[in-house]
């Protein structure tokens, strides 16, 4: 994934990395300066936490999460890391294979510069984030507990031998897929965004 996420970083045409928005966008081109993934201090059962860090001068609507779709399906082993290379290659592929982006869920926008613009938050601005991002960590570590005590009053159903078990869904190949219909994308300004999955 990394090896992929190496290939966004540079000026590039992300039309086939975004939802479309032809009435508001015609330049498609954008600058990522950096895309790092790595493994954050947190596990959960035998999972693992990481993040994906991307820093760019201005994002289309959806691109990050389109971003990470498809790295998604190069960490699975559907596709190879150079589908980013035919993806941003708009005359090898000029319109978008139709799939369905990353979940916004783990999306947080950190921070945006504007040039010539510095923003300045006031004390009690920042203690009242803080106080309502520790309620909601508390919230959501507590639902965590409730459904963990659920779960351990659940007994495992015995397998049953007359049930067909379910046939995973095959990969279709991005490149193979049906193509998205002809428009385009949102612009916004500098930012980085970091998505934990």
């Amino acid at each position: 994934m990394q090896k992929a996420a190496f290939k966004f970083i540079g000026e590039h045409d992300f039309r086939n990395f975004c939802k479309m928005d032809a009435a508001n966008v015609s330049n498609y081109k954008r600058y990522i300066t950096d895309f790092n993934i790595s493994a954050c201090d947190q596990r959960s059962n035998h999972d693992e936490l990481w993040s994906m860090n991307i820093r760019g001068s201005a994002f289309l609507w959806h691109q990050v999460r389109c971003m990470a779709a498809v790295l998604f399906f190069v960490g699975q082993g559907l596709e190879s890391p150079c589908v980013v290379d035919s993806l941003l290659d708009i005359t090898k592929t000029p319109r978008k294979p139709q799939y369905t982006m990353a979940p916004e869920l783990p999306l947080i926008l950190r921070s945006c510069l504007f040039d010539g613009v510095s923003f300045m938050c006031s004390s009690d601005a920042s203690q009242a984030l803080i106080e309502h991002l520790k309620d909601e960590h508390h919230q959501y570590m507590l639902q965590a507990a409730i459904f963990d005590e659920a779960l351990t009053c659940l007994s495992i159903p015995e397998p049953n031998p007359l049930e067909h078990p379910k046939k995973k869904r095959k990969h279709i190949p991005l490149l193979s897929r049906e193509a998205e219909p002809n428009q385009c994308c949102l612009n916004t300004s500098l930012c980085q965004e970091s998505t934990l999955f």
